[in-house]
This record gives structure tokens, sequence and C-alpha cells, in this order.
């Protein structure tokens, strides 16, 4: 439940952080209407490491785990502009994950970008480029 309950949060501080003109959603809509847009994808909980022993069902667990934020940005015919746009977008996710405090959701240690992978192509419909940015989710439950 940590894991989810900081990709809420994240959700909440990147709805706060795109530049307005933005879509920000939950998840990927399936619609390309937007020239940019910014989405959570999979989710992935890694470890789950029991920390210390003691009596019970219920045991101190380090957690660690990973959300995809995805963006794609839409230019007619600038595949330059098309990722200069996106390498913004992507200064948007990382300050969204500073700003998801560790007080913020319960056991949570930290929230920050761990990778990138940027794509750009041009078709004659115009120039598009794809961020996927993997955020690294760390906490602790008991």
């Amino acid at each position: 439940m940590l894991i989810f309950e900081a990709k809420a949060a994240l959700f909440q501080a990147l709805k706060a952080t795109v530049p307005a003109g933005v879509q920000c959603t939950w998840a990927e809509t399936g619609k390309s209407d937007r020239r940019q847009q910014v989405w959570l994808g999979a989710t992935l909980e890694d470890e789950m490491n029991v920390t210390a022993m003691r009596q019970g069902p219920r045991k101190p667990t380090s957690v660690t785990g990973y959300v995809d934020v995805h963006a794609l940005v839409i230019s007619p015919g600038d595949p330059m502009a098309a990722e200069r746009t996106l390498y913004g977008l992507r200064e948007a996710v990382s300050e969204a994950c500073r700003a998801v405090a560790p007080g913020s959701v319960a056991g949570l240690l930290d929230v920050r970008p761990e990778s990138s992978e940027t794509e750009t192509a041009e078709s004659t419909d115009g120039a598009y480029a794809a961020l996927t940015v993997r955020v690294r989710v760390r906490g602790r439950t008991t």
C-alpha cells in the first residue's frame, strides 16, 4: 500500500508542477489529440525485506518500488522543439519527486527519479518526443 500511496502523492505533485496546457492523467488515455501529455505507467514493488525480528505477525519491512512516469510532446514538423519541450517536462517530473515530502505518506523515506529514456521521431503527421522516467520509491512499513 505504501507504493500506491506514494504514487498518488506523486500524481498530485505532478498536477501542480507540469506547465499549464499539459494534460496530466493517472493512466494513459490512449488518445494522441493533446500536444503535451504526462501520465503514470507501470508500478513495480521490487524489494520487500523484513528489517527486524519481533513477535507477532507484523514485522518492520523495508520496501522499494518503482513508478514509471511517461510524457509525450507532439510538435508539427520540429523534432528538436518536441525534444526540448520534453526535457522541460522531465524537469517537472523531478520537481514533483522533490515535492513529495517523506511525512506526506506513512513510512515514506524518499521519492526520486532514477533514470530516464527519451525517444524522438518524425513522420508526415509531425514530430513527437516520448519520455519515460523511472521513479524510485523507498519506505518502511510496520
